[in-house]
């Protein structure tokens, strides 16, 4: 039953000698009130002309607790006649009669026979396991005996909260371990321009201003950043495939000496932190680019590329389409394989807190994922300060098994199933903290019997967040047995 709906704790009764249906339509808790919506049919009624009959709804306790509601006084057709001529006499017991009843109906064959009762009383603690009567009292008027019955119309209030069941899910988080050494890298393609027949890096020729800024830039920021300390810069080379390959090795392997030369004579770096690398002709960039572009025939080329080797690679992809895919090759992909590749390596200090709640603004790659893991316990869980941390740490380490884990708990508390689902099938499985929050991820996607055997998993390990889990499982599994039965 969706949240927000009430339901009848039974359905239709008839009291009085089952001469009155009641119907039920409400009977619940609404915030500190206790709200009784029914329905009573008259129809079959029939109580004599001078007589009274007095129907009182009671909530009544598990402990004998009794609260009594404003009841319906029906009367037969005489006795109407002198309660209306007291009440147009008596002004003061209009007043009376007005507070004591809910409503005073005249029983006559002109009159209505469907009638709706609705009242609101305060809600008291022990209604909580309380039931419902109507008390009928048929007077002892006109030389008749008085007759007096309660009947039961309700099993049970239904209160607020109790159904469904809200379960309070709890997730587990793994702390990362401490990095002894905060090692760090940076990688940037450089796409430079050289002379005919020159080695040497021209600063001021075709696109090399900006290539070399590029990676100047870099450099210099990391040197003037006091928390870090470069140790190695390497340099790789690599050359498109076109023409023979041992002569694009050394070029590529002249690329790369030509920008550590360029390099070592503009920055404080020491030489011997420069290594050179050589990547010689880049099949693998070149699979990549195809892949990832709009050029046909696609298949073929990747085909080719992975299945023949040397020259014979080079001649099959000539003769592709009668040589037009490879004029393409030439003219929009080779130029972009003609690169050298920098990867600049650091170490980065320690940093306490405080220092962490600066950093992660502006460089949250410096920190590791265990001062993440600290920065977000001094947040409250579930806040937006704590689910971004968790949501950066992610970012900057997204193949991270315990990263992923502890975004997946923090986008669970965000109730982002999508999210949440998609760092569990990153996160570090086998664990008790991955069998609770997989569990917590069920039970939202409403699958609670799979979600009770994942905490049961977790649990062998006990695992506090998962026992308690299995506990609320338990109590949402015995509310809904109380509003069923």
């Amino acid at each position: 039953m969706p949240l927000g709906m009430w339901m009848t704790p039974l359905a239709a009764q008839r009291i009085f000698e089952e001469r009155i249906p009641v119907k039920i339509q409400q009977l619940k808790q609404v915030d500190d009130s206790l709200q009784l919506v029914m329905e009573l049919d008259l129809s079959l009624l029939t109580i004599g002309t001078e007589r009274s009959l007095l129907l009182t709804p009671v909530v009544m306790g598990a402990k004998g607790e009794k609260m009594e509601m404003r009841p319906l006084l029906i009367n037969g057709s005489q006795r109407q006649k002198v309660f209306l001529r007291k009440i147009e006499l008596d002004k003061k017991q209009a007043r009376r009669a007005k507070d004591a009843y809910y409503r005073v109906i005249g029983l006559d064959k002109n009159s209505q026979k469907v009638y709706r009762y609705n009242q609101t009383v305060a809600f008291e603690k022990w209604m909580q396991d309380a039931h419902m009567h109507i008390v009928s009292d048929l007077c002892g008027c006109a030389g008749f005996e008085p007759q007096i019955a309660s009947e039961k119309v309700a099993d049970r209030i239904v209160l607020e909260g109790r159904y469904p069941y809200r379960v309070m899910p709890g997730v587990a988080y793994l702390r990362p371990e401490v990095e002894t050494l905060k090692a760090r890298s940076e990688s940037n393609n450089v796409f430079l321009d050289f002379e005919v027949a020159q080695t040497e890096i021209n600063p001021f020729f075709g696109d090399n201003p900006r290539e070399l800024a590029k990676i100047e830039s870099i450099l210099k920021e990391l040197r003037s950043d006091a928390n870090l300390q470069v140790t190695g810069v390497t340099i790789t080379g690599f050359a498109s495939p076109e023409g023979n390959v041992q002569m694009n090795n050394q070029l590529s392997h002249n690329r790369a000496e030509a920008l550590r030369n360029y390099l070592s004579r503009r920055s404080s770096i020491p030489p011997y932190l420069y290594r050179i690398g050589n990547g010689g002709e880049d099949w693998e960039e070149l699979t990549r680019m195809v892949q990832n572009s709009y050029i046909e025939p696609k298949g073929a080329i990747v085909s080719i590329i992975r299945t023949s080797f040397g020259d014979a690679r080079k001649e099959r992809l000539k003769a592709l389409g009668g040589g037009a895919v490879y004029q393409r090759l030439l003219q929009e992909f080779y130029p972009r394989l003609r690169r050298v590749v920098s990867r600049i390596e650091y170490t980065v200090r320690g940093f306490n807190i405080e220092e962490a709640k600066q950093i992660i603004k502006v460089h949250p790659q410096q920190l590791s994922l265990n001062e993440m893991f600290l920065l977000a316990n001094t947040y409250p869980e579930g806040s937006k300060e704590f689910i971004s941390v968790f949501e950066t740490a992610v970012r900057i380490f997204p193949n991270d098994p315990v990263a992923n884990l502890n975004a997946a708990a923090s986008a669970l508390l965000a109730k982002d199933l999508v999210n949440a689902e998609r760092y569990l099938q990153k996160a570090k499985k086998n664990t008790p903290a991955y069998y609770n929050n997989l569990g917590v991820l069920s039970m939202m996607q409403n699958n609670y019997a799979r979600a009770k055997n994942l905490f049961r998993r977790a649990a062998e390990d006990k695992l506090e967040v998962a026992l308690r889990n299995l506990d609320e499982l338990h109590k949402k599994e015995e509310a809904d047995k109380l509003l069923v039965n």
